[in-house]
């Protein structure tokens, strides 16, 4: 049937069977990119071709397998000869042995029965008609086929248009706002409504709270996560259960050696770089290298694993890497994967890793019918391996894939669209793009505060709203979570429900006890606590011995500390006596109150150049800093209504309080993407924060204040330190318009 574009194999020389002779031919060797395109281009847009078949059908038949590291492994890694031979049947007659071109798909269909309508090995969204189709045949069912059905609510036109996508892979750029959940169930209803098989047609969604809400609008529904796929490939395959947090540091623990980090988890930095090589794809010497604090994590990354498969444990990311690698080895349990994911939908897409990446497109080969819904302009996981150029070279990964682009923001007020349409176009690595806004009413403002005064200002903020809206409409979102401190305080401290960003544990964070120990040896001289001594004397670090340093934090008070610091070398004494010094120091500054106590401990001490240098040694970028925590600190003093000798047990008593998940909502940026609220204010929107001091990515940081700005309905407020406001405040304004060309002056005659 010409309509369904059918062509047809032979045998290199063989001529072309009547019905074919027009048609371009195809030699058809070895599995070259240029082959694969051009034979995937005559699939998809149904354009009959005469492939002349130059390699034996039985070797290309047969399965491949990888042993290669997964890590050692790019995103665009294929199963080149799988495709090919995908490509050379799905849509073609067999005449390779001469007579009667045959049409095998049809053969199959006869053994399951009589059916009146032709089979069809096309793409299937890409129907002249309806047929039978050989994804049915494959799965033993003659079920229909059809493209009539239409979407069960009402879409807009550039929704519309991908929801009704035909063929092939589909990139979908789904800006904030612009109905991404909504295309992406509707477009799995849509393919089932056409006849599409619920076991061979997938959706995957980025964590748990996406895979409800959409399971909630599509009950009948394939829908799953990523980590809970490769689980479910994995128990497959072998027994397996998921590792309890226990059990992998026991593990761990076992097989390296932390270097001493005092009141710090030794084995978090080993964690982060096994998350970096199976879900980075990052080879264990490279990680090991790029890291000061994870040393002998490349010679004991095979030995973990091997003990987690001893036990039958996977841990986390093990259920991504080890599917990976029964994906790549084991050709038998990729099929069965392929065939539950035919047809794959996948909701966030820009948040992929590489390793995320490598799954998807092993489980869509050979068709790649990956239906990809996500927006460039939110990719804020860059430290965990997400990259924009995904989906602005989408086609690299997905070969032909269509584009389709959501151009309407129904969700923020207009004010907050166009600053973020000024602030993206600064962006290199994206899909440019301009967005509409509806005509709702909304506002977006910017507030300049001294520090003393920013988290009074904020909190003003959420009271005048409560007086419209309950505690859970409104959100305070920042860079870092460290600096909402001072608002979760004051919130608490006035009986405003809100939910709890930070407990009591960050005061154990390094530069927040330290600076705590500070405070309380100047409030204390004649009775230090040895703890506190041991955590100011070690920072900023003067080069003590450890034996000196046991021996200075046994001394009781100030007059201890001196007669001690008289009976050292010349080292050691100029150095406790510049460390008394910077208390007497300290101490005439706390007189003035408590900022200005934490103003000079960081401004007149080498005390923030020792958190800085913790900072540079390997942070990563979605965290807080040292510096961050004792800002946030400082600007705690700033708001305590008490004495300087009550502060701490104030800041222990208020954050030990529970919170309420009903109430105002306490978070960073990086954990409520996809969330969104009528009232959002923007914390620290300041210098060093947007950016972030420790970031190397610009563009990136310029998507997460945009991010952070879309997640408002109605009123958006920015906040900012009026000394160090942001300069990508200034990037959030239209561009200046060009001067006028200057007039030339007539010459005088």
């Amino acid at each position: 049937m010409n309509e369904l574009g059918r062509g047809v194999v032979v045998l290199p020389g063989q001529a072309a069977p009547e019905g074919w002779n027009d048609a371009p031919r195809v030699l058809v060797g070895e599995a070259s990119p240029e082959l694969l395109a051009r034979l995937t281009e005559h699939w998809l847009e149904r354009r009959p071709l005469v492939v002349e078949l130059a390699v034996p059908i039985a070797e290309l038949r047969q399965p491949e397998t990888c042993q290669t590291a997964a890590y050692q492994l790019r995103p665009d890694f294929e199963f080149a000869r799988e495709r090919l031979h995908f490509l050379v049947w799905a849509n073609n007659y067999d005449a390779t042995k001469g007579g009667e071109p045959v049409w095998w798909h049809g053969r199959l269909a006869q053994r399951l029965g009589s059916t009146q309508l032709p089979v069809d090995g096309g793409p299937r969204a890409n129907l002249p008609c309806t047929v039978v189709h050989r994804e049915s045949v494959e799965s033993g069912r003659l079920g229909e086929t059809r493209t009539s059905a239409l979407p069960s609510l009402e879409l807009a036109s550039d929704q519309l248009q991908a929801v009704q996508h035909r063929g092939g892979a589909a990139r979908v750029l789904a800006p904030a706002g612009s109905g991404k959940t909504r295309v992406l169930t509707q477009r799995l209803d849509y393919l089932l409504q056409c006849g599409f098989e619920k076991d061979r047609v997938m959706a995957l969604a980025y964590n748990r709270r996406a895979a409800l809400e959409m399971r909630q609008r599509m009950p009948r529904a394939n829908i799953s996560t990523l980590h809970a796929l490769g689980y479910k490939l994995l128990r497959a395959h072998a027994e397996v259960r998921v590792a309890e947090e226990r059990e992998v540091r026991a593990i761990l623990s076992r097989l390296v050696k932390p270097p001493p980090m005092l009141n710090q988890d030794p084995l978090q930095p080993y964690l982060e770089g096994l998350q970096q090589i199976r879900l980075g794809l990052v080879a264990p010497e490279q990680v090991e290298e790029s890291r000061e604090d994870v040393p002998g994590l490349a010679a004991a990354f095979d030995d973990y694993r091997a003990e987690l498969r001893r036990r039958g444990l996977v841990d986390h990311d093990e259920q991504i890497y080890g599917a990976l690698e029964l994906l790549l080895r084991e050709p038998q349990a990729r099929k069965q994967a392929q065939r539950a994911c035919t047809h794959l939908l996948v909701d966030e897409f820009q948040d992929l890793t590489p390793a995320f990446l490598l799954m998807v497109r092993l489980i869509s080969a050979p068709a790649y019918q990956v239906f990809a819904v996500g927006d460039d302009d939110q990719v804020i996981y860059g430290y965990a391996g997400a990259d924009p150029d995904y989906l602005v070279h989408f086609h690299k990964y997905f070969h032909s894939g269509s584009g389709y682009l959501l151009e309407t923001n129904y969700r923020c007020p207009m004010p907050v669209v166009q600053a973020a349409g000024y602030l993206l176009a600064r962006n290199r690595r994206r899909v440019p793009k301009l967005l509409r806004a509806v005509d709702q009413p909304g506002e977006m403002r910017l507030d300049l505060a001294s520090p003393a005064q920013c988290a009074a200002r904020a909190v003003e903020q959420v009271e005048n709203w409560l007086g419209q809206w309950q505690a859970n409409q409104i959100a305070v979102l920042a860079r870092v979570n460290a600096v909402l401190l001072p608002i979760q305080l004051l919130l608490s401290e006035r009986g405003i429900p809100c939910s709890r960003s930070l407990d009591a544990s960050i005061l154990q964070r390094t530069g927040l006890r330290s600076a705590l120990a500070y405070l309380r040896l100047v409030l204390n001289p004649m009775k230090y606590h040895p703890a506190d001594l041991a955590d100011a004397l070690r920072r900023p670090s003067r080069m003590l011995k450890r034996e000196i340093l046991e021996k200075a934090s046994r001394c009781r008070n100030r007059d201890d500390l001196w007669k001690f610091a008289q009976l050292q070398d010349a080292w050691p004494a100029s150095q406790l006596e510049e460390f008394t010094d910077d208390l007497r120091l300290l101490g005439k500054h706390l007189g003035r109150g408590l900022v200005a106590f934490f103003q000079c401990l960081r401004q007149q001490t080498n005390f923030l150049q020792a958190l800085d240098q913790l900072d540079r040694s390997g942070l990563g970028q979605s965290g807080n800093s040292h510096r961050d925590d004792l800002l946030a600190l400082e600007q705690a003093a700033a708001v305590f209504p008490g004495q300087p000798s009550e502060f701490v047990s104030w800041l222990e008593e208020l954050l030990t309080r529970p919170g309420d998940e009903e109430g105002v909502r306490l978070s960073s940026v990086h954990r409520v993407k996809g969330q969104e609220w009528p009232c959002v204010l923007v914390y620290g929107v300041n210098q060093g924060l947007f950016p972030h001091r420790l970031s190397e990515d610009e563009e990136e940081e310029r998507r997460i204040l945009h991010v952070a700005i879309t997640r408002s309905r109605q009123h958006c407020h920015l906040l900012a330190d009026q000394s160090a406001p942001s300069p990508m405040l200034a990037e959030m304004q239209p561009p200046p318009a060009p001067a006028p060309p200057k007039k030339k002056k007539k010459k005088k005659s």
